[in-house]
């Protein structure tokens, strides 16, 4: 069950979904500025999710239903990349695309959808 909340967590990843037709990837510090302090919305597995962006690098997974996850989160210099770490899993990177309708996570090729809210925006 866990696994099921990092996963959302790192990436509140949804199989199948697509992005619009234009997408555009973010650079490391764009995906800073879109997250430090704020709430990622989207769903995994039909479970709707909210997942807050600490400054201190802390995420808090939040989903509609069933018990929040902690983790914590990054942009790796190298890469440009977002990274989430949950303990079951370790650090996950993910490429973090602009969208026609908000943004989406990317990861093993898969587009997983989310807006962003500003500020810690955590509830139902």
């Amino acid at each position: 069950m866990f696994r099921k909340y990092l996963m959302a967590g790192c990436a509140l990843m949804l199989a199948g979904a697509s992005t619009g037709a234009s997408e555009t990837a973010l650079g490391g510090n764009e995906v800073y500025k879109l997250l430090v302090g704020n709430t990622a919305s989207g769903s995994w597995q039909g479970i709707r999710y909210k997942s807050y962006f600490d400054p201190n690098g802390d995420t808090l997974y939040v989903p509609q239903t069933g018990e929040p996850a902690t983790g914590r989160w990054r942009i790796n210099p190298e890469t440009d990349h977002y990274e989430s770490w949950w303990e079951h899993v370790g650090w996950t990177s993910y490429t973090v695309l602009k969208t026609d309708t908000g943004h989406a996570w990317i990861h093993d090729g898969e587009a997983q959808p989310f807006t962003v809210e500003d500020g810690r925006q955590l509830s139902w």
